[in-house]
């Protein structure tokens, strides 16, 4: 992983432990021993939004996350810095489009702009992973169909990470965590429905899997995303890998074409052969990077590429 990636990681998560407290740049750089201007670059790589506003976007986002859990939305709003009720609904509105009493009812459900009634459930029968099968099929047509046995079993043992949320009857969008054996990690299978993008569910859904993943004893998250997700990813807080994969091209060819881009972002993590005959690469890259997944793709031809995103909690 490059420096850069290390020192944002280092930052979020300082960011995260001090969530509740003031926090200013000063302080981040003495905490991370660079300058104010080198972590406005690195913010600029790795962020979608710049680094004094990244915080400010995470104590929102714990807020609601305490509001949709039952706390009082004052109570909440005055731990995390907003002095008058004003400023939090503002600063709430801007994050996730809608107001804090949208946000929560009495039952704990969750109320979007558009006044969508959904609720964010954990899966608890077959029958249910049934649905989330007839809901991957629509959000990722042509792709590999669910593996309805596999997630069976991740039920089983951990049914609190299989998340999923409701608009009325149908499921709208979802969050799967399986925990890989004998490791302190785990994979996400994600989708969200068209139209559901900026609702702010998404959000909901990934906050509760953190803090659930956190009981859990795990230490690190990983998510294969879609081209558009790279923002939200960002916000809160992965950075990214690139898998390029060629049948087409050999190791060497894909090594020698990074090579010519003199990407300086962009840095070789490894490479394998997946299944005898497809040509692998992965690269340590800032998710918001998407012209080098066109170049390989696009340029050179012949290659498929996937952004993975990690996060260490």
């Amino acid at each position: 992983m490059p420096v850069s990636a290390l020192i944002y990681e280092t930052i979020i998560k300082y960011v995260d432990e001090h969530i509740k407290d003031e926090i200013t740049l000063d302080e981040l750089s003495k905490f991370s021993g660079y300058s104010k201007r080198h972590l406005y670059k690195i913010f600029k790589i790795y962020s979608p939004a710049p680094i004094m506003q990244y915080i400010r976007n995470k104590r929102i986002y714990a807020a609601a996350n305490e509001i949709y859990s039952g706390r009082k939305l004052y109570d909440a709003a005055l731990d995390y810095g907003y002095e008058t009720p004003a400023g939090f609904y503002k600063a709430f509105y801007n994050v996730f489009g809608c107001k804090p009493s949208e946000y929560k009812n009495t039952n704990q459900n969750y109320k979007v702009r558009r006044n969508l009634f959904m609720n964010i459930e954990n899966v608890k029968s077959i029958e249910e992973l049934d649905e989330l099968a007839e809901f991957f099929n629509i959000v990722y047509p042509g792709q590999p169909p669910f593996d309805k046995q596999s997630w069976a079993k991740g039920w089983n043992k951990n049914p609190e990470l299989l998340l999923y949320a409701r608009d009325d009857n149908k499921i709208c969008a979802a969050a799967l965590a399986g925990i890989n054996e004998g490791e302190k990690h785990f994979v996400v299978c994600e989708g969200v429905l068209d139209g559901y993008w900026k609702t702010g569910i998404f959000e909901a859904l990934f906050i509760e899997l953190e803090k659930r993943a956190k009981k859990l004893g795990i230490t690190n998250i990983f998510v294969a995303i879609g081209a558009g997700q790279e923002e939200f990813y960002a916000k809160l807080g992965y950075t990214g890998q690139m898998l390029i994969q060629s049948e087409k091209h050999s190791i060497d060819d894909l090594k020698n074409f990074l090579a010519s881009l003199n990407n300086k972002n962009a840095e070789f993590s490894h490479e394998r052969i997946h299944d005898g005959y497809i040509n692998q690469i992965w690269l340590n890259v800032p998710i918001m990077d998407k012209e080098l997944k066109k170049q390989f793709e696009e340029v050179l031809g012949g290659c498929w590429t996937q952004i993975i995103v990690g996060k260490s909690i």
